[in-house]
C-alpha cells in the first residue's frame, strides 16, 4: 500500500491532488483542518489529508513525486533529508503552489530553498504603523496629506484626528480633491485652537509684555511691532525694556526706537514698572521687553511673574522660535507658564521646514497665536496670523498669500 499525506488550502484542491497523484481509486484515511499559521497561507486555514492506494508498496511521507523503496537504507536517507531541510528552515507544510512546482523541479540533488525573505518581511512590519489600516479611507489624496502633516512635525494622533474630521464632513466628490480636503482640514484645525487674538494686526490691550527664552528674537520682534504701530497705524507708542541683564540689549532697543522716533525707557527693578506705566498712560501702546531667560534661570523671572499675575490689564506674549524641537518647545512653554502667557508669538519660520510643533502646542495649551516672523527686516517681516491659514503655516506654505501685513 502506498500512503501519502497532502496539504492544501481547500478540500477540493486536496482531492484534485490526490486524484492526480494516486488515481481515482485512492482511499481517504484521515482529514484534519490545519490551524492558522502566519507565513504559510496568511489568514487562511488549510487541510491535511492522508490517502492511500493499493497500486504500490512504497511509503512516501511529506514528499511529492519522489518514491522511496522499502528498506532501512532508504528510510534513513528520508529521515536525514527531512532533518537537513528542517535545519535549513524549510517548512514541512506544502502549499498547492509548492506541490505543483515540485512535480516538475524536484530531484534528490536539488533541494527547494525556503522563502525566508517573505516571512522576515512580515515579521519586521508587524509593528509598523499603517495609517490606511486605521483610517476609514484608503485614498491617495488623504494619505498624502496625512504624511505631509507628519513630515512637518504634527503629532500623528492630531494629524489623524484632523483628517478623520475633515473626511467625514466632505461628500464623495469632494474627497477626491486635495484643495477641498485641505480646506476641510483647516476648518477642523480652527475648531481645535483658540482664534488669533489680534484685531486688524493690533494688540487688544494697551500694555503689552513680551517674554521668552534667550536667542529667540524677542527684542527684534518688539521693534518690528513698534515700528508698524507707530509708522503705519499712526499710534503713539513707547518702548520699555527690563533687560539690563544682556550685554548691549538696552543699546539695541534704544537704537531701534531712535531710528523710528519712538520714545524709549529703561526700567530696573520691576517694582518701578507700575510708575512708568502710569506716566505713559496717555500713549496708545506701551510695549514691554524683558530679559531672555534659559530653562535653568527661571528664578530670575520671579518678580516679573508676580507682577504679571496681578496685572490683568497687561497682554502677555510668550515668544518662541519655530526652529525649537517639539520636546524642548513643550518644556519651555510649561516653564514660562509662571508668567501666565495668553498669546504665542513664533519667530524664525523662514529657518525651519518642520513648523508642525506650532500646531501641536496651540492645540495642547489653548493659547492664541498672535504673530509670526519670517525674516530680519523691520518692520516688514512681522505678520499677524491669518485666521483661516494656520494649516498653510504648519505645512510650510507661508509663501502663498501669508504676508498679511499688520
Amino acid at each position: 500500500m502506498r500512503i501519502k499525506t497532502f496539504y492544501a488550502k481547500t478540500m477540493s484542491e486536496a482531492l484534485r491532488e490526490i486524484k492526480s497523484t494516486l488515481g481515482p481509486d485512492a482511499l481517504l484515511l484521515s482529514t484534519k483542518e490545519v490551524p492558522r499559521r502566519s507565513g504559510v497561507w496568511g489568514r487562511s486555514s488549510g487541510f491535511e489529508v492522508v490517502a492511500a492506494t493499493d497500486h504500490s508498496e512504497d511509503i512516501d511521507v511529506f514528499s511529492h513525486r519522489h518514491e522511496h523503496k522499502p528498506g532501512k537504507e532508504k528510510a534513513s536517507a528520508v529521515e536525514a533529508t527531512s532533518d537537513e531541510q528542517r535545519r535549513e528552515g524549510m517548512t514541512e507544510t506544502y502549499t498547492p503552489a509548492t506541490l505543483i512546482k515540485n512535480q516538475s523541479t524536484f530531484s534528490p540533488a536539488k533541494k527547494a530553498k525556503p522563502k525566508v525573505e517573505r516571512v522576515s518581511a512580515s515579521a519586521d512590519t508587524t509593528d509598523e504603523y499603517r495609517p490606511e489600516e486605521e483610517f476609514a479611507f484608503k485614498g491617495r489624496i488623504p494619505l498624502s496629506l496625512y504624511h505631509d502633516l507628519i513630515d512637518c512635525g504634527v503629532d500623528a494622533s492630531l494629524a489623524r484626528e484632523l483628517l478623520v474630521n475633515a473626511w467625514d464632513s466632505l461628500s464623495a466628490g469632494q474627497r477626491r480633491s486635495r484643495p477641498a480636503l485641505l480646506r476641510s482640514v483647516t476648518q477642523a484645525a480652527l475648531g481645535l485652537v483658540v482664534p488669533p487674538s489680534t484685531h486688524n494686526g493690533m494688540p487688544e490691550k494697551k500694555v503689552v509684555a513680551f517674554f521668552g527664552p534667550t536667542g529667540v528674537g524677542k527684542t527684534t520682534s518688539i521693534a518690528k511691532l513698534a515700528a508698524r504701530l507707530a509708522l503705519q497705524k499712526k499710534k503713539k507708542v513707547v518702548l520699555v525694556t527690563l533687560d539690563g541683564y544682556r550685554i548691549g540689549a538696552i543699546e539695541q532697543l534704544r537704537s531701534y526706537a531712535g531710528l523710528k522716533g519712538i520714545p524709549f525707557r529703561f526700567v530696573d527693578p520691576v517694582s518701578e514698572l507700575p510708575r512708568v506705566i502710569e506716566e505713559n498712560k496717555q500713549r496708545d501702546y506701551i510695549l514691554i521687553d524683558t530679559a531672555g531667560r534659559g530653562p535653568r534661570d527661571m528664578e530670575a523671572m520671579r518678580d516679573l511673574a508676580a507682577f504679571l499675575k496681578q496685572s490683568e490689564f497687561i497682554e502677555r506674549h510668550l515668544v518662541l522660535s519655530a526652529t525649537t524641537k517639539q520636546s524642548d518647545m513643550r518644556k519651555i512653554m510649561d516653564q514660562f507658564e509662571v508668567c501666565r502667557p495668553d498669546h504665542l508669538l513664533f519667530t524664525k519660520l523662514d529657518e525651519t521646514s518642520t513648523p508642525g510643533p506650532i500646531l501641536n502646542e496651540l492645540v495642547r495649551t489653548q493659547k492664541s497665536f498672535s504673530y509670526y516672523t519670517d525674516g530680519q527686516r523691520v518692520p516688514d517681516d512681522l505678520h499677524a496670523v491669518p485666521k483661516d491659514q494656520i494649516i498653510d503655516i504648519v505645512l510650510n506654505r507661508n509663501e502663498n498669500a501669508l504676508k498679511d501685513s499688520l
